[in-house]
């Protein structure tokens, strides 16, 4: 489970955390049989199931994001120029440093810090509580911990000078990238940290999910494993989200370039994840007519908040039945705000959020903030300014603010600040 992400350096961003640690003075009365979590317990720790990020156009919450995105991308492939967009407005040199902690599988608290510039990566480091696992800096490995007589400091110093760096002596991929993939059974902490980092966090930044992505992520967590299944089960709930659709269908067939000149209309190309053959998946919805007469229509056309709503469910179904973080920029975008209620309902409540599954969500919508289900913890006001950059406030962090408050009709009257003062 996600303790903290801290970012430096990185856009409008100087130095930020993404905190997720439960900020109350002390647990609510009866907690453990309340319906609605109010945090997780591990490790000793208490940890948020959700954090809503608010604030202002260019504030900087799909910033916070998008260095997300870029640190996630870097472990699961290598880095390269883009995933490293330093803040242009403060001097703090050329490098973005990502830092993030979570708890592992038994109450351990892991720390990995990974700093880029745009050529490579200048330095990391892993350590289990006070503990350090290894460190990289400047191609410089240490590794006390990790030799034995099978790999020892001899042989870690060529898995990272011949597997981490390119033909040019760049330092592009991840020692623990290296390590993950390829030394599983080295050291079971380091697959524990590379499994949680690639397989277990999830980051959204385009309004536009890929549904097949979201069907082939459900499928993986089924025991059937079967691609009709996941389909069928989004489909289900679809209905019970009163979206007016009788039944959806689906048929796949082979790509092959005739499907490039423009003739064959597709809504969604993939790659088998059994066959690794490449796939389009043709998508139908049915509808009543006046008569009462079923009518197929494609996929492609129905509104932007029915696609939307589709992708959203295969991913959010497979991050709560493996657990993990699933981190969405815009949430609510399309979505009727009591959809959104109903989604960010799934991560908090007990009965439905079993893995310990955690959601972290960029939005304007103020509706979800009337609704009494996210706590002081769990909302996070975005500003920024010249001097700071963009920085982020939880309203715990307030002074008066209680849990019976109304988050909402405070939050519009500036007493959290985040808001935009426009005048036209």
């Amino acid at each position: 489970m996600l303790v903290s992400f801290r970012i430096q350096n990185s856009r409008s961003i100087v130095d930020l955390t993404l905190p997720m640690a439960y900020a109350e003075k002390k647990a609510p009365n009866g907690y453990r049989e309340m319906e609605m979590q109010p945090f997780f317990e591990k490790g000793g720790k208490r940890v948020i199931p959700c954090l809503a990020l608010y604030g202002p156009n260019a504030s900087g919450k799909s910033n916070i994001v998008k260095a997300f995105g870029s640190f996630i991308a870097i472990i699961r492939d290598r880095h390269v120029a883009s995933r490293c967009t330093i803040n242009k407005l403060h001097a703090l040199g050329e490098s973005t440093i990502f830092t993030l902690d979570f708890i592992g599988k038994q109450g351990y608290v892991y720390t990995y810090r990974l700093e880029v510039n745009a050529r490579e990566i200048v330095a990391e480091e892993l350590c289990q509580g006070p503990m350090l696992i290894y460190s990289v800096e400047h191609k410089k490995l240490r590794a006390e911990v990790l030799v034995d007589s099978l790999y020892t400091e001899e042989r870690l110093k060529n898995i990272l000078h011949v597997e981490c760096l390119d033909p040019h002596g760049r330092h592009h991929i991840a020692f623990l990238t290296v390590l993950g993939k390829n030394y599983a059974g080295l050291n079971a902490e380091i697959s524990e940290v590379y499994s949680f980092l690639t397989d277990h966090i999830h980051v959204y930044t385009s309004p536009r999910l890929p549904f097949m992505y979201g069907v082939q992520a459900l499928a993986q967590t089924l025991d059937s494993g079967a691609f009709q299944d996941a389909f069928a089960e989004i489909a289900r709930l679809l209905q019970k989200l009163d979206i007016d659709i009788n039944r959806m269908e689906y048929s796949q067939r082979e790509w092959d370039e005739s499907n490039n000149n423009g003739d064959t209309p597709f809504y969604e190309f993939f790659v088998d994840r059994i066959s690794n053959a490449p796939r389009i998946v043709d998508i139908f919805t049915y509808h009543n007519d006046v008569k009462g007469n079923e009518v197929r229509f494609d996929f492609a056309d129905e509104s932007d908040g029915t696609k939307r709503a589709a992708c959203l469910l295969g991913i959010i179904l497979s991050v709560l039945k493996r657990g993990g973080v699933l981190i969405v920029d815009e949430l609510g975008i399309s979505l009727h705000p009591l959809l959104l209620v109903e989604i960010v309902r799934l991560f908090k409540d007990r009965r439905y959020n079993k893995t310990g599954a955690q959601l972290i969500f960029t939005t304007h919508g103020t509706d979800i903030l009337d609704q009494e289900l996210l706590r002081v913890s769990e909302v996070g006001i975005v500003s920024k300014t010249v001097e700071m950059g963009t920085k982020l406030a939880r309203i715990s962090d307030f002074d008066g603010v209680r849990n019976v408050t109304n988050f909402r009709k405070q939050y519009l009257e500036g007493r959290f600040s985040g808001l935009p003062f426009p005048y036209i």
